[in-house]
């Protein structure tokens, strides 16, 4: 007996190790791509639905497309699921996982671009700029605020906004900015940016027709409008600042780096609002389409798409839409009157207002990602080794999701049982010691 209640204690203890191992260095990896013999003109296209599951693509599709057709990012060559979890493997807010995509490097919320103590994680737009490519930042949010920042600029706080604002800057020179944010740089601030040589647009007209060169556009005091009450006229779409962005940046012979984001989805996420999620979701999926066609045209260029988390537990239930479809002959306004309509027309259901751990989509095109495997699970910070391998040209790996110990609460479910066994055993053990102490 005292030899079999020895052998359950090694046996727990050898699990035990084994499982710490495993959670630590168990990963599944997958050739990615050789390296490349010309890799000084690379470009990279990032492209963030802030907030974006795969039912927000679903809620849009349905829309914008009908429940049969798919939205053209959804068809592209790499398709995987991404794991948004922050360092302590809780939901993550926006500035931890724009950070993981940065950086590689998980951090917790609310931080941007930093370390537990306070030292710089290098982002892949600081990269781009080492290798003497343009680089460029776009979103429909403020452009202080958490995604786009976390690629610009290295601060304990997302709500540092004044910090942020200096770094954008003062430090950052990003060749081309557009989004709101407008209420939070200063006279002065504008002024530095004209001294070196930005030109600085409030509006679509003079956006489209904005020089070649260092650009900033900031069309809005904080946050563009939604899509629902955008003025047309007044205000570029998410498309239009991304085409704008890619015709300046293409100008770079090293090539570029572009981080795109689609920022509102995630606001219509939190207000459980159908329809601002629904027409976000639209307008990122015509900004993606405007990358698509530069990348078909480019074959130096990989285009990613992905989420930084799912907002409000979105589940699309059910439809009892009519026919007519937005058109490619209708007016702006025609084809938002029949988003609407049609967003109205499909019932959903919301299982909170604030974020949650739902892996997201990554849609990836481009050349290198012809040969890689689709339909696994990634964790977010494996898009900076792709895009910092890509740079490279070095032969990389991307690793499919694991129980490391970050993830902790797997790693104990795995270990509970084990544990029991042990406890059981030893205790089994000490009172049969004990019982012979007494006889004794």
């Amino acid at each position: 007996m005292k030899t079999k209640i020895k052998k359950s204690i090694l046996l727990s203890l050898t699990l035990i190790i084994a499982i710490l191992i495993a959670g630590q260095f168990s990963r599944e990896t997958y050739s990615f791509f050789e390296s490349s013999e010309e890799t000084n003109n690379l470009s990279i296209i990032l492209m963030i639905g802030d907030g974006m599951g795969f039912e927000q693509v679903k809620l849009g599709r349905w829309v914008e497309k009908g429940i049969t057709t798919n939205f053209t990012m959804e068809n592209l060559h790499l398709k995987l699921n991404v794991s948004t979890v922050n360092i302590d493997g809780d939901t993550t807010d926006s500035a931890a996982a724009a950070t993981a995509m940065a950086t590689g490097k998980k951090v917790q919320n609310k931080v941007l671009s930093v370390d537990e103590n306070g030292t710089i994680l290098t982002t892949m737009l600081e990269i781009a700029q080492e290798m003497g490519k343009a680089t460029g930042v776009v979103t429909t949010t403020s452009i202080q605020h958490a995604t786009p920042a976390g690629f610009m600029t290295h601060v304990t706080s997302r709500y540092l906004t004044a910090e942020i604002s200096r770094q954008i800057i003062e430090e950052a020179n990003v060749d081309v900015l557009l989004g709101g944010g407008d209420s939070d740089f200063t006279v002065e601030q504008y002024l530095i940016m004209e001294t070196n040589n930005y030109t600085i647009v409030r509006d679509k007209a003079a956006l489209i027709a904005a020089p070649i060169g260092k650009l900033m556009g900031i069309f809005a005091d904080g946050h563009l409008p939604y899509e629902q009450e955008r003025d047309l006229a007044l205000t570029p779409s998410l498309a239009q600042m991304t085409r704008k962005a890619i015709e300046i940046l293409d100008q770079n012979s090293k090539g570029f780096f572009l981080m795109v984001e689609g920022g509102r989805i995630d606001h219509g996420g939190h207000a459980n609002n159908q329809v601002n999620v629904a027409l976000e979701t639209i307008a990122f999926a015509k900004a993606v389409r405007e990358a698509i066609a530069y990348v078909k045209s480019n074959e130096n260029t990989i285009l990613i798409i992905t989420a930084d988390h799912e907002t409000g537990g979105l589940m699309v239930q059910s439809e009892k839409l009519d026919s007519t479809l937005p058109l490619f002959g209708y007016t702006e306004d025609q084809n938002r009157t029949i988003q609407i309509t049609r967003a109205n027309q499909i019932t959903v259901e919301w299982s909170r207002t604030g974020h949650t751990s739902k892996p997201v989509p990554l849609f990836g095109y481009g050349n290198v990602f012809t040969s890689l495997e689709n339909n696994i699970l990634i964790d977010n910070t494996e898009i900076f080794r792709i895009m910092n391998g890509y740079f490279n040209g070095s032969l990389t790996q991307i690793n499919s999701t694991t129980f490391e110990m970050k993830n902790r609460n797997i790693t104990l479910l795995l270990l509970l049982p084990t544990i029991t066994i042990f406890t059981i055993s030893y205790r089994k053990l000490k009172r049969r010691k004990n019982q012979q102490v007494i006889n004794k």
